[in-house]
């Protein structure tokens, strides 16, 4: 049931970050919502392939689990890693964007 409630507030919170990039006003803070929702897409597919795993316990699901954490993992540090970069040049952003 926990994997459940993660799956869908990930998934939540993808849709939220990817609407946010849409109505973002400047470069960086749209490929800061960009970055936010490429990790929250990661830790779906983390859940997503954890939660299938419990639920079918075949060699076949654990396969299938091994790529969607893999490739849930790649998204998840990639998009920390891209936040990170960008989360300076997002104060300096905003603040020039409220003097105008």
């Amino acid at each position: 049931m926990f994997f459940i409630f993660i799956i869908f507030a990930s998934l939540v919170a993808f849709v939220h970050f990817k609407v946010q990039q849409g109505r973002g006003t400047g470069p960086v803070e749209k490929r800061s919502n960009s970055s936010k929702g490429s990790i929250a897409i990661g830790i779906f597919f983390i859940s997503f392939g954890v939660n299938s795993y419990m639920n079918l316990q075949s060699s076949v699901s654990a396969f299938i689990t091994l790529i969607f954490v893999i490739f849930g993992t790649i998204n998840v540090f990639f998009g920390l890693k891209h936040y990170r970069m960008l989360k300076p040049h997002l104060s300096k952003e905003k603040a020039a964007l409220q003097k105008n």
